[in-house]
């Protein structure tokens, strides 16, 4: 037999057993990596339920207190109506929806107290939002009250300066109502006369 040759096959076999050997290295390293990466990835997937589980339950607390707080406002202006205020977490695949609800008891409510519990939900809405987005505390209202049956306006005047107080904000209120003026712990009047405005304080 050629001595060369079988030199040469020699050398052939042993190139090819280090191929293969580099290969089931690489094969092995891969198989390594995709059994770190299902690790991963299942350890992912149990920490996306653990957190989502926490903001579940975070965000239903925070609906329970924004519930009570304007279920607590409409009993105050409206105390001779069985109202309630719910919101309830829906979810349509990986979104989120928040349904609000006015819940009515035994009675008829006619459409104009229906209307002015629309203005007093609305405004208690307004007050969580800022609360919760941290926002200056400070909310101006523009004649905000003009819907509001006239038999109410007295609770809705000491419900915005309770809600002033305990909330610690300012509420700038603009009105020609003087049941709301009088509430006011500071009182300012508008006057323009030949062409030019004045603001007075009143008290």
């Amino acid at each position: 037999m050629d001595v060369g040759l079988y030199d040469a096959l020699i050398d052939r076999t042993r190139f090819l057993e280090g191929m293969r050997e580099t290969k089931r290295a690489q094969r092995e390293a891969a198989l390594q990596k995709v059994t770190s990466l299902q690790e991963e990835a299942d350890l992912l997937d149990k920490t996306e339920k653990v957190l989502k589980h926490l903001i579940d339950k975070l965000a239903k607390k925070d609906l329970s207190q924004m519930d009570r707080l304007v279920t607590y406002g409409l009993k105050s202006v409206f105390p001779d109506i069985d109202v309630r205020f719910e919101s309830d977490l829906e979810e349509h695949g990986k979104k989120v929806k928040i349904r609000l609800s006015t819940i009515f008891g035994e009675n008829t409510v006619d459409e104009e107290s229906k209307c002015s519990i629309d203005v007093i939900e609305s405004l208690l809405l307004r007050l969580v939002c800022i609360q919760k987005l941290k926002r200056a505390p400070i909310l101006f209202l523009d004649e905000a009250f003009g819907a509001v049956d006239s038999d109410y306006i007295t609770n809705v005047s000491g419900l915005v300066s309770e809600l002033a107080h305990k909330l610690g904000m300012d509420i700038l209120l603009v009105t020609h109502n003087s049941a709301l003026a009088d509430a006011a712990d500071s009182n300012y009047r508008i006057n323009r006369r030949n062409n030019k405005t004045s603001i007075e304080r009143v008290r």
